[in-house]
């Protein structure tokens, strides 16, 4: 993969710790366990040159670190979380993150905190990579259960060479349950209808 899909996969990381509260019975499932939601797969993501990749993943924070989340997560739930992976061999990368929250009210909470993060984005890439061009883009909202939303930035390397990264991120909930969806590339101009079919894939699917 290229540089900027490399950097990602490499900025993986989000620790789940899963105590057992004692043994339960064979074949029985604890009354306080959250039924898994439904996730997206390869038919939903927007279309590519080369062929989509991976998918719903046992790991709970995936191995893909969502775009502009990587220095931002204090607040984010680290239990109850159910992931999926995507990527192309050289065009594209996506993550989905489902969190699956006690109450709605703290869905809400969180929901708009990574509406906040993703918002921020643009600023902080500025910060860190004042050689650069980086613009940031409100694409709307997705019309799906409690709402989504979708945005994006562009990331155009001025130095040593020149190159671009596109990013599209979308937040949406159901009930006490949000999702992510992250894409990236540094080959692909983001096809934002098609993102937003995929947005509001994953909100449906959730339950």
């Amino acid at each position: 993969m290229r540089s900027g899909i490399r950097t990602w996969v490499c900025g993986a990381g989000v620790a789940l710790a899963m105590v057992a509260a004692g043994a339960p019975v064979a074949g029985a499932t604890p009354a306080d366990t959250p039924v898994r939601p439904g996730m997206i797969d390869i038919a939903d993501l927007p279309p590519d040159s080369l062929t989509w990749m991976g998918g719903a993943s046992d790991q709970p924070g995936g191995s893909l670190m969502p775009t502009c989340l990587w220095e931002w997560g204090s607040d984010v739930p680290e239990e109850n979380i159910w992931s999926a992976d995507f990527f192309t061999s050289e065009t594209a990368a996506a993550v989905e993150r489902v969190w699956v929250l006690p109450t709605e009210a703290e869905a809400v909470a969180l929901a708009e905190s990574l509406r906040q993060a993703y918002a921020g984005c643009a600023d902080r890439l500025r910060a860190a990579y004042p050689g650069d061009v980086v613009t940031g883009y409100d694409h709307g909202s997705v019309a799906v259960e409690e709402g989504a939303t979708v945005g994006g930035v562009k990331r155009t390397r001025t130095s040593p060479w020149s190159s671009y990264n596109n990013y599209l991120f979308g937040v949406g909930r159901d009930g006490s349950t949000v999702v992510i969806v992250d894409w990236e590339s540094n080959w692909t101009q983001p096809d934002v209808p098609a993102f937003k079919e995929t947005v509001k894939a994953a909100v449906n699917k959730l339950y």
